[in-house]
């Protein structure tokens, strides 16, 4: 399969790699193909969780169940 010459480099980014196998790539397609999967994951990192990895989870206080509390609370 014989790929069309580019003239331009910045033609990379407009370019469809996903038919070529990795082994036949270039350099610059690589490159650019690396570039498209970071700025993917930026785009797809919630902020929230990012900022969170690591982080030690937080610990909820468990109340134990009283039947008494629970009789008072229920509707009639």
């Amino acid at each position: 399969m014989e790929r069309p010459k580019q003239e331009a480099a910045d033609d990379i980014r407009h370019r469809d790699l996903s038919q070529i196998p990795e082994d036949e790539m270039t350099f610059e397609e690589k490159r650019e193909l690396r570039r498209r999967f970071e700025e993917f994951v930026g785009l797809m990192r919630r902020p929230s969780v990012a900022d969170k990895l690591g982080a030690k989870p937080s610990e909820k206080k468990v109340r134990p169940w009283d039947p008494a509390k629970a009789k008072k609370q229920r509707p009639i």
